[in-house]
């Protein structure tokens, strides 16, 4: 009986998916895997709030050295100099950089969230990009 307990708790502990029933994660046979309208998104629309953690402008150096390089947004201070990073937990993260964006990663402090805005009409289908407003460490493909 206990044994059965256990794993019922540890099936309430289980994190489970949250549907999004606007977006989705597909491939880009130029870019590999990239974030995608499931529905029509209007202009000005916040798409996404996710929520950040804040790394400490002393640890930034240390995530350049990792996968995370390619996924971790500046957050505030100096973007070239000693500014704190924010790792996004949501899809704005797996977002590819376009030169003409459809949408941005709007920095909300007060909220602790990286906000994906759509900056047009986003069409069924269409991908969401953002530009990374930084040197690209890649040849960008449109």
């Amino acid at each position: 009986m206990a044994a059965h307990a256990l794993r019922e708790a540890r099936a309430r502990d289980r994190l489970v998916a949250v549907a999004n029933d606007r977006l989705e994660i597909r491939s880009d046979p130029l870019k590999g895997r990239g974030v995608f309208a499931r529905a029509p998104i209007a202009a000005g629309s916040v798409i996404e709030e996710a929520p950040v953690i804040v790394v400490p402008a002393t640890e930034c150096a240390l995530l350049d050295r990792t996968i995370l390089h390619d996924y971790y947004f500046h957050w505030d201070g100096d973007p070239h100099g000693d500014g704190s990073g924010a790792v996004a937990l949501g899809l704005v993260a797996l977002c590819n950089h376009s030169r003409r964006p459809r949408a941005r990663a709007r920095r909300n402090l007060a909220q602790g969230t990286l906000d994906l805005v759509a900056l047009a009409t986003i069409a069924a289908g269409d991908e969401v990009t953002i530009d990374y407003n930084c040197p690209l460490w890649f040849e960008p493909q449109e």
